[in-house]
């Protein structure tokens, strides 16, 4: 029963602003038109958990307020900048089983080639991954992040229902579904002992969240209805995503 424990406390320091940030900068926008915004945001996910999602809500955002963002805060201080983007490099490249097995069971064998040439070649020459050299070539086709509640997307699974987890943030049954399986994949997850895969992830996490506080705060900021925003952007981001 460790490892489940373990993985709830590492979970804990992934922080629902990691996600709602990043999905909100990136997510399409919804249409200006009253009416058309209607249309759209009925598209959206059931929400059949509302009650229990925005109360998690608030305490995932209390929990951004009070806890991460001053350590968040710490942290970047401390931290050189090269020396994060060298720790998010290092993280990115050892994520590579998850995106890779997750574009061979989408029919990506291009997409999966280009991810296995880009690990091998980071992880050799890039010094384990904490330099990036494999940007600086151009790939064969262009990658996308992929995990396994994209591809049971592509499989024919629907979305479900929405549901936002403590401290984990905004998801849906699929994409919660979808997480079991990445986290099989996660290298991570092999660490031993488990204090040193707790620390590793709790460095991976803290890396770049500064930035994406910044950007959540920003969006928190300009919505009307916090809830509802950041809901219909992770569905809208996470469909988007889908489609390419």
């Amino acid at each position: 029963m460790r490892r489940p424990l373990q993985r709830g406390l590492c979970a804990a320091l992934f922080l629902f602003t990691l996600h709602s940030a990043a999905f909100a900068a990136d997510a399409p926008a919804l249409p200006d038109d009253d009416e058309a915004y209607l249309d759209a945001v009925a598209q959206i996910v059931p929400d059949p958990l509302e009650g229990w999602n925005r109360a998690v809500f608030g305490f995932n955002d209390g929990f951004n307020t009070h806890v991460a963002r001053p350590v968040a805060k710490g942290y970047a201080y401390v931290m050189p900048d090269f020396m994060r983007a060298g720790i998010g490099n290092f993280f990115y490249n050892l994520g590579f089983p998850i995106r890779f097995v997750n574009n061979l069971l989408q029919g990506r064998g291009m997409a999966a080639g280009v991810e296995m040439s880009s690990f091998i070649l980071n992880t050799t020459a890039g010094l384990g991954g904490f330099f990036d050299v494999a940007e600086h070539h151009k790939p064969v086709v262009e990658v996308e992040e992929e995990d396994m509640g994209q591809t049971f997307g592509v499989w024919g699974m629907g979305e479900g229902f929405y549901i936002v987890w403590p401290l984990l943030g905004p998801s849906t049954a699929r994409d919660s579904l979808g997480k079991v399986g990445d986290y099989f994949l996660d290298p991570l997850t092999y660490v031993e002992p488990w204090g040193l895969s707790l620390g590793a992830e709790a460095l991976e996490t803290f890396n770049g969240l500064n930035e994406v506080l910044d950007l959540y705060d920003e969006m928190k900021s300009a919505a009307i209805e916090p809830y509802s925003s950041v809901r219909d952007a992770y569905v809208q981001y996470r469909r988007a995503k889908l489609s390419k």
